[in-house]
């Protein structure tokens, strides 16, 4: 920083105006931090979103195997069917009693084979019906799910709008604030804050730095008390702005 010869008065106050300026720094840094949740919380919010409707398809795809099983099962009670018909007519050409029960026979078997597909028919009904309540109720979990995650991004994005807001408003103070800061005070501040974001200026704490805490000599806080130039702490390079009262 350019040597330019001030007075302790002079000298505190543009302390004075650094503090300041520096309180605006700490809320900008501190809205920009909060603000990086936010984008973090909608992605989470579409990837559950996409998981229950990539669930949604899970459940639905299991019906269509279902009524597949279903349609060949119902093709081989036609069938059967057909069979059966055509034993009746042949029972009826049949000219013996042994003849007329072995057909009878066979209608017997193809009946019991009949109803045991029936059977394995209506509790596959069964299943699509369980099936398509299930579907239901994963179509409107998902729907619920949706319009509270739509209303939750809309607060949001409400947040980053007015939290947008406020930054507009500070960056207008911090140009407002940095103007009445001399050029090179404000080039070290400058330089610091990439060091120190929000945390350039402090104070001196029972003869320790108010920032990483080292002890301070003697010397330098009898500078600090004395302010006949700017005193930076020989650890983490920040300005003292004073020291605080015990």
């Amino acid at each position: 920083m350019t040597c330019i010869e001030r007075t302790p008065e002079e000298i505190r106050a543009i302390l004075s105006q650094l503090v300041e300026l520096q309180e605006v720094d700490r809320e900008i840094v501190q809205i920009r931090h909060q603000m990086a949740a936010p984008p973090a919380k909608i992605k989470a919010l579409d990837t559950r979103l996409a998981q229950e409707q990539q669930e949604i398809e899970k459940v639905g795809a299991g019906k269509t195997d279902t009524g597949n099983e279903r349609r060949k099962l119902e093709s081989q009670v036609r069938e059967i069917e057909g069979e059966i018909v055509e034993h009746q007519k042949r029972a009826m050409q049949c000219k013996t009693n042994k003849e007329l029960a072995a057909v009878n026979l066979k209608i017997e078997t193809l009946r019991k084979k009949m109803d045991g597909i029936e059977t394995r028919i209506l509790e596959m009904i069964d299943q699509e019906e369980a099936h398509d309540r299930r579907v239901a109720q994963a179509h409107e979990k998902f729907e619920r799910l949706r319009g509270e995650m739509q209303e939750e991004r809309h607060r949001i994005e409400g947040q980053i709008r007015s939290k947008n807001e406020i930054l507009g408003r500070l960056a207008a103070e911090r140009q407002r604030r940095r103007k009445t800061v001399p050029e090179d005070v404000l080039a070290l501040y400058d330089r610091l804050s990439e060091r120190h974001p929000g945390d350039v200026v402090c104070q001196a704490v029972h003869s320790h730095c108010g920032g990483c805490h080292i002890n301070l000599v003697n010397q330098k806080m009898l500078e600090i008390r004395q302010m006949k130039t700017f005193v930076r702490c020989e650890g983490c390079l920040r300005i003292f702005s004073g020291e605080a009262e015990a």
